[in-house]
């Protein structure tokens, strides 16, 4: 679950004085506890600093009895809520996909008319992102190198599908076209099927298995895309995992990512990265100091 989502969901439980257990949310959503922390630690934060200008106090408060939160809220003004809900979102996620928004402009609309202009008014100034576009595209990208089946960009052109690769925390299809190899963002292009076929020059035979250790926010923007296994649970924000992709994803992984994830086997993709890496430093220490232009 997005973290679009998360917020609206616990947000809406805490001002309909529902209790928030993150353990168990943490098991709903498939994420970590920390996660749901760090969730609840945005809303708190937001309602801290924006409590002396909306003139009353909503506070999130602990109970260790129950190991769960709760909002003490001294408001009965919902619309006044659904406000600040609107722009906490704003503030903490640059980007809401479209069944967020078409919640809660449905929840204004239903609950909030007699306010509904102001609302909407502040519905609009979030960013929608068309999540499922993308999910398409990189299905589609997905089934055609499995059937060896070509591709047609938005463009028109007839392409070769290789491979998908997940750089950029963006997913990115590797193509042929007129003998060049090329790069495409599955989320900013269209493509369809073409009825011919291609003999695969980049199949399964190169795909297998490889560990990493990373932190589990990445993991769980990862989980759906790749075939994976976790080795070993999430402790203290990170995890080790096993995803079958090619080598070549792999490395890209570790340097478009490398604050965050480490590739722990196979030895032969492990050296492939530790070369990447002589290779770079070798590069800036051949000169200590940069050239004079």
């Amino acid at each position: 679950m997005e973290q679009s989502h998360r917020i609206l969901s616990i947000y809406t439980r805490l001002i309909q004085q529902k209790v928030v257990n993150k353990e168990k949310l943490s098991q709903e959503w498939n994420v970590s506890p920390r996660t749901i922390q760090r969730d609840i630690d945005n809303i708190r934060n937001f309602l801290y600093d924006t409590d002396e200008w909306h003139g009353y106090r909503n506070e999130i408060i602990y109970n260790h009895h129950s190991a769960s939160y709760i909002m003490n809220n001294t408001n009965e003004d919902n619309a006044t809520s659904i406000y600040f809900l609107i722009t906490l979102l704003q503030t903490v996620t640059p980007v809401v996909d479209q069944q967020v928004y078409n919640y809660l402009n449905l929840l204004i609309k239903t609950f909030h008319s007699k306010h509904e202009n102001e609302l909407l008014f502040q519905l609009e100034k979030l960013k929608v992102g068309n999540r499922y576009h993308a999910l398409r595209n990189l299905t589609v990208a997905n089934r055609a190198i499995n059937q060896q089946q070509k591709l047609y960009l938005s463009e028109g052109q007839e392409i070769t599908p290789l491979y998908i690769r997940y750089q950029g925390f963006t997913f990115n299809l590797v193509y042929h076209y007129k003998q060049k190899t090329m790069v495409t963002n599955l989320r900013k292009t269209d493509i369809s099927f073409s009825p011919e076929h291609f003999t695969p020059h980049h199949s399964q035979k190169h795909y297998q298995q490889i560990t990493f250790e990373m932190q589990t926010s990445l993991y769980e923007s990862m989980q759906h895309f790749y075939e994976n296994q976790i080795v070993k649970p999430s402790k203290d924000g990170y995890c080790i995992a096993r995803f079958k992709m090619c080598a070549e994803d792999a490395v890209h992984l570790c340097f478009s990512c490398r604050k965050q994830i480490r590739i722990l086997k196979p030895d032969n993709v492990r050296r492939k990265v530790l070369h990447q890496l002589l290779k770079l430093q070798e590069t800036y220490m051949i000169n200590n100091n940069p050239s004079d232009y």
